[in-house]
């Protein structure tokens, strides 16, 4: 079954963020005004300022102050092999500004925002921190701990997008995590309770009010070992629960031509074929994923599987919707940089020698491919709306010229197989495209810092 994808669920709480960006705009002009302060003996003496992952100012007078001021834009061009489609062209895929840093050494803060308007509420990431050694207690807006290529950040990902297996997982969403290592992170642990009903910005419905519970486990057994081209292998899982509001059923899954438009390859909203969904049960999420860095090369593989149980449709009995995706990758630094796996996630790559023709050197280079597979439920799909498919299988080969540790070109080609036709456009004329399988050519110009 599947939803009237034209529907539109009106948000209830519509001035939300009519408060939340002057605050912003207060936060940003304090944080200039504290960057141009003038260099007087007094500022000398309390401040330091400098570049480590973002601009920082630390006041080390103050039990360790510390603001930082980070960012990222990402630049696209992307192009469609197939005629049918009228997708191609220049997009911005990402625009944020971040602000995070210490109060002490035991409470930390961030704040993100985003400019780019097409998949974001505009809030990503709204928390604090509590630091009690290694654990740390956040509150707030943040990821919900799920999956390996969830946890790595952007500039930490050698491919234009995602896997499939993202929009099955969680999101962000507000509420409460614990989070750390243990045994110079042997273990790297995560779980909390959250809203589940994604971000702030996220339409929640009127009867259930069950937190969510989340978390992820990952093994790293031989982070300790002598046996060095073991140390970077790691293994790990992943979970989610809730009982949920029917209006809370809102999957929508891309490949990765579809991202930044209205285009699916699957669809399950609370309007269905049969009408609105009546009642749900729950919803369960579980992840494997497994990594290893060897040298120049690093291989990793997920497995998803998303569950809903007991959806009712109207008029019709309860049933289950299953869904999995999987994939498998792995990447060659070409010239010779050795990628990390740290903190239960993938550590962005860092240049032997950093972009200077002056002087000869040109960054890093680094080839990927990935394969990956989709399942849809093949009793949530509506054949007649063609935005859904039982299967999809996608290649992807992606070359990333590192240029700075902050800045980076992506070259990604992705091809993807759908098992039923996907309506692409209405022409003009009144008739309808639709396609079976799209290639796509990304190319990006990052900056991360």
């Amino acid at each position: 079954m599947i939803n009237n994808y034209n529907s539109v669920v009106e948000p209830q709480q519509s001035s939300r963020f009519s408060t939340a960006t002057p605050y912003f705009r207060v936060i940003l002009l304090l944080s200039i005004a504290l960057v141009a302060l003038p260099a007087t003996g007094w500022a000398e003496r309390i401040f330091f300022a400098g570049y480590k992952g973002g601009f920082y100012i630390r006041s080390e007078e103050e039990g360790g102050m510390e603001l930082r001021l980070g960012g990222a834009l990402q630049s696209d061009y992307r192009w469609y092999a197939e005629q049918e489609r009228a997708d191609n062209g220049f997009d911005i895929r990402r625009a944020r500004l971040r602000f995070r840093g210490q109060l002490t050494q035991y409470l930390r803060f961030k704040m993100e925002y985003e400019f780019q308007g097409n998949e974001t509420d505009n809030l990503v990431d709204a928390w604090v921190e509590a630091v009690f050694g290694r654990p740390s207690l956040r509150f707030g807006q943040t990821k919900e701990p799920f999956s390996l290529e969830w946890q790595t950040l952007d500039k930490g990902l050698y491919f234009a997008e995602r896997s499939m297996g993202y929009y099955l997982g969680p999101k962000r969403d507000l509420g409460v995590m614990l989070h750390g290592s243990v045994f110079d992170e042997v273990f790297t642990y995560a779980g909390g309770l959250f809203n589940g009903d994604g971000d702030d910005g996220s339409v929640s419905g009127p009867e259930e009010d069950v937190p969510e519970a989340a978390g992820r486990l990952v093994f790293s057994p031989f982070r300790r070992s002598s046996l060095s081209w073991l140390n970077q292998f790691q293994v790990g899982a992943s979970a989610t629960y809730a009982q949920i509001d029917p209006i809370n059923v809102n999957l929508s899954v891309k490949s990765t031509g579809m991202v930044g438009s209205l285009r699916t390859l699957y669809l399950l909203t609370h309007n269905t074929k049969y009408g609105v969904i009546q009642d749900v049960g729950d919803r369960k999420r579980m992840g494997l994923e497994a990594a290893w860095a060897l040298g120049p090369l690093i291989f990793q593989g997920e497995y998803v599987r998303l569950l809903y149980t007991d959806l009712e449709a109207s008029g019709e009995n309860p049933e289950d919707a299953s869904l999995l995706t999987w994939y498998a990758s792995a990447m060659w630094c070409l010239t010779g940089e050795r990628p990390l796996l740290s903190g239960g996630r993938v550590k962005p790559i860092y240049p032997l020698r950093f972009f200077n023709p002056a002087e000869g050197t040109w960054g890093a280079l680094c080839l990927a491919a990935r394969y990956e597979h989709f399942s849809g439920d093949p009793d949530w799909i509506n054949p007649d709306s063609y935005v859904s498919v039982e299967e999809a299988d996608a290649y992807s080969l992606a070359l990333n010229w590192v240029l700075y540790p902050m800045a980076r070109i992506v070259l990604d080609f992705s091809h993807t197989d759908f098992s039923d036709p996907i309506r692409s456009r209405v022409l003009t004329t009144g008739s309808v495209e639709y396609i079976d399988e799209e290639n796509v050519v990304t190319l990006r110009f990052s900056i991360d810092f």
